[in-house]
């Protein structure tokens, strides 16, 4: 029953916001489009390197290079949506010379590279602050 819907996500055209923050400050976040127009992205231009592949998502990318915030919004040519398929992750790297990055992707809706989204690793120290909590109510509760 999901598969065609599957097809049908595949093939037809997502439109996506399209900024750098460098060259643009109302791409950072809190994200601002009013002056910005969306992209379809069947009308990118298909990568040199990639020159089979159709831009199929959006894309956010969140950069902390020597301690500067840089947002890029583009339509996206491979991978998936999300983590493992969950948009409402990104992934998340960080590098040598005091560099980070987080990396979103989705295709759910026209201009889905708008919001912050989740990272894993966020989610799982929420989870052990609430643990720490209720433990610790739990103990006052029985001394």
């Amino acid at each position: 029953m999901l598969q065609p819907y599957t097809i049908f996500k595949k093939g037809s055209a997502i439109k996506c916001w399209e900024c750098r923050s460098d060259s643009d400050p109302k791409c950072a976040d809190p994200f601002d489009n009013s002056t910005l127009s969306i992209t379809d992205c069947k009308q990118v231009e298909r990568k040199e390197h990639l020159p089979e592949a159709q831009a199929t998502m959006c894309r956010k990318i969140r950069q902390k290079v020597h301690g500067e915030w840089r947002y890029f919004r583009s339509c996206a040519f491979m991978g998936e949506p999300g983590i493992e398929g969950d948009e409402r992750f990104c992934l998340m790297r960080s590098g040598t010379y005091n560099i980070f990055m987080e990396y979103c992707t989705c295709n759910s809706k026209d201009g889905c590279n708008t919001a912050s989204l989740r990272s894993p690793a966020v989610l799982t120290v929420l989870g052990a602050l609430l643990l720490v909590i209720l433990s610790t109510v739990n103990y006052i509760r029985h001394v």
